[in-house]
């Protein structure tokens, strides 16, 4: 059991998958501070009309924001795409640590071939995310929306830690499951945390967020 343990830590220690694990780390923990309230999910918003942008040319929108376009990134929570990526390279790359990698244990060719690994596998996990996110991202752009700024004037609940002038979270009930809001603060002394009831006072379009300010108690 010792001895099977200490082989599998061996193999994710090992290049390329050592990189897939560390990025496994870094989105549970993501996963675990954001339940907590300490961290707030943004959503990938690229192009227009829900991300339909020209992707036939990464130059009018950016190499990055044109490659996440061609594979379909985009329409859900960023974290969520990290999340994928980051599982699906990690199982894919320990596979070849586990059958392939062992022919090279050093040298020149160790490095040549997981660089090449690496690179295959971070292609083939963004595809598969792409392809694991699409019918999510349709069946969100299908939710009707209605304006933001309609829920200016409402009671909110902060669900982060604190709010400041570039962070925070908020739930609205909506009569459903509610609302996240991103909220932030117009001031450094408007000291607002946890559980407190806020007013959502104004709409932020450029940061899909509002400005609160405490609810006073009647």
């Amino acid at each position: 059991m010792q001895e099977s343990f200490a082989v599998f830590i061996t193999k994710i220690s090992l290049y390329p998958t050592v990189i897939f694990t560390g990025l496994v780390m870094f989105v549970t923990l993501y996963w675990l501070v954001s339940l907590l309230g300490m961290a707030d999910m943004d959503t990938v918003e690229l192009g227009d009309a829900g991300g339909e942008a020209d992707i036939s040319d990464l130059s009018s929108t950016g190499f990055f924001t044109g490659l996440m376009l061609k594979f379909g990134l985009y329409g859900v929570p960023l974290i969520i795409i990290l999340t994928l990526i980051s599982l699906i390279g990690w199982l894919l790359s320990y596979l070849y640590t586990s059958f392939l990698h062992q022919y090279f244990h050093s040298g020149a060719l160790y490095y040549v071939f997981g660089t090449g690994a690496l690179v295959f596998v971070l292609v083939v996990s963004m595809w598969l995310t792409g392809l694991i996110i699409s019918p999510i991202r349709k069946n969100i752009a299908n939710i009707p929306k209605r304006s933001a700024a309609s829920n200016v004037g409402k009671v909110a609940i902060v669900r982060t830690l604190s709010v400041t002038d570039k962070h925070g979270e908020a739930e609205l009930a909506d009569g459903g499951a509610g609302l996240i809001l991103k909220v932030r603060s117009q001031s450094a002394d408007n000291l607002l945390k946890q559980g407190d009831k806020v007013i959502l006072v104004e709409y932020i379009a450029t940061a899909n967020a509002y400005y609160v300010t405490a609810a006073k108690d009647e």
